[in-house]
């Protein structure tokens, strides 16, 4: 299988990367390349780092792979296409899910597809990625060029987000049955689990979302997380699949992977998330209060420099503004 010049230099930068022998120049993203924990994987279980060859004996059996991310993060990318490319050449032939593709897309990007095979370079056009809201193309193209090249099936895994605003608004009682019936939606997190996804989405939304906005967001972020679930199981049934999804549906105890325990029961899931460090945080147990636990909820952790050190809060502040109709 020959592969184009650009994605060789892409690949290359990823592989010295996973090789455990990075310099700073050869990241991506630009800050904290010094990091104490820049580059080394935390296996959770087992509370210790390991080798890549550790993750990779992990990873190439397991049916489901989920691989989470920060989206503008060009160093998560280039890891996770290198990372299937090692799947694949392992003989794994997955389908491969990305959030990022919702099912309005799906029929443009089969269709293209299906006239440009292997050609990753215009899919972004054919879907209309631009006006998608997601940080440029160029950053998913590696993913999509070693899946195609490594002939898996590419596809949408997301809940479009006019249906996601629907279920928002009218909430379980609003759901269509067959909704309800299909991502099984009547049967709720756990209430500690629930709290927590509440939690999270007030902090996300920097105290701007008032109670109702709370609840609605959660139970549409609940939704949409079993319809990637959904996606993954349904195309996963000959060789499993990995998702490509922010490391927020990665985590094992309530987002995507609660709702694949329950659609594939008894088939291995691994998560592996791609942290940004934070300056001053040097161990890998100090990230686990981003997600409001107490241990990382994944298998395993990749850090990785930061794209951006401001605050959340004051990055989104005028999106977040607009949205409460200040």
């Amino acid at each position: 299988m020959m592969l184009d010049k650009r994605l060789c230099a892409w690949l290359l930068v990823a592989l010295t990367l996973l090789g455990g022998c990075a310099t700073p120049s050869l990241w991506r993203a630009e800050h904290y390349r010094e990091h104490a924990l820049v580059g080394r994987i935390w296996s959770v279980a087992e509370a210790r780092f390991v080798e890549r060859t550790e993750l990779f004996s992990a990873l190439v059996p397991a049916p489901f792979i989920l691989l989470g991310e920060t989206h503008d993060n060009p160093d998560h990318h280039l890891l996770q296409a290198e990372i299937i490319m090692a799947l694949a050449n392992a003989g794994r032939r997955p389908g491969l899910a990305l959030e990022m593709f919702d099912m309005s897309q799906a029929t443009a990007l089969s269709d293209y597809l299906a006239q440009s095979p292997g050609d990753a370079g215009g899919i972004g056009e054919a879907v209309g990625w631009q006006t998608s809201g997601w940080p440029e193309w160029a950053l998913y193209q590696p993913i999509a060029e070693v899946g195609l090249r490594a002939g898996l099936n590419l596809h949408a895994a997301n809940m479009s987000r006019t249906e996601a605003r629907a279920l928002a608004k009218l909430g379980l009682a609003g759901t269509a049955s067959e909704l309800v019936h299909r991502l099984q939606l009547d049967r709720p997190l756990p209430t500690a689990d629930a709290e927590n996804l509440n939690q999270e989405i007030d902090a996300a939304h920097c105290g701007y979302a008032n109670n109702e906005m709370i609840e609605a967001m959660a139970y549409a972020q609940f939704a949409r997380d079993a319809h990637l679930a959904h996606e993954m199981s349904a195309n996963g049934e000959i060789d499993g699949a990995i998702l490509i999804a922010g490391a927020g549906h990665a985590r094992k105890d309530r987002a995507v992977p609660f709702h694949l325990r329950r659609m594939v029961p008894g088939r291995a899931i691994i998560s592996l998330a791609f942290l940004e460090v934070s300056a001053g945080e040097n161990t890998a147990n100090a990230y686990a209060i981003l997600f409001g636990s107490e241990t990382l909820p994944f298998d395993y952790v990749w850090f990785t420099p930061r794209v951006d050190t401001r605050d959340a809060c004051e990055r989104f502040e005028e999106q977040l503004k607009k949205m409460r109709g200040d």
